[in-house]
């Protein structure tokens, strides 16, 4: 098996699809590639009086996953911070590493959420290879 990548996004139930697909990969013998995408402009410059402070996004999604890779069973775990879409950074991520599955909790796959919508539908209509859905709800 090739590489597996999971979508991930800073909710308990994404830190548990993570787990999941880091349980897969070390099982199959694959490595694990997480994505976490921020939507765009995420940076933002905060004024407070006279003192002026840059928040970096993508350095503290950079942080969250290398915690979350820390925190996980495996050992062979890389990241990507995308920007946009979620389901579309998920797909071209797993497009750029020919990976052989995509994993994704089921977060908003039920009631009001799947008639609207989910990353985890969306990614299932768009990847290029197999995905699993975790159960994380």
């Amino acid at each position: 098996m090739n590489d597996i990548v999971v979508g991930v996004d800073q909710s308990p139930t994404a830190r548990e699809a993570a787990a999941k697909a880091a349980s897969l990969a070390a099982e199959t013998g694959s490595n694990l590639h997480i994505v976490m995408c921020l939507s765009q402009g995420a940076s933002r410059e905060v004024r407070v009086g006279s003192d002026h402070f840059y928040l970096d996004s993508v350095g503290e999604a950079e942080t969250y996953l290398s915690d979350l890779g820390r925190s996980l069973p495996h050992d062979r775990i890389t990241s990507t911070v995308g920007k946009g879409d979620p389901a579309n950074a998920i797909c071209e991520e797993a497009t750029r590493l020919d990976a052989s599955m995509i994993v994704v909790g089921n977060r908003r796959v039920k009631g009001i959420g799947r008639v609207l919508g989910s990353v985890a539908a969306a990614v299932t209509k768009r990847a290029p290879c197999d995905v699993l859905i975790a159960h994380t709800v």
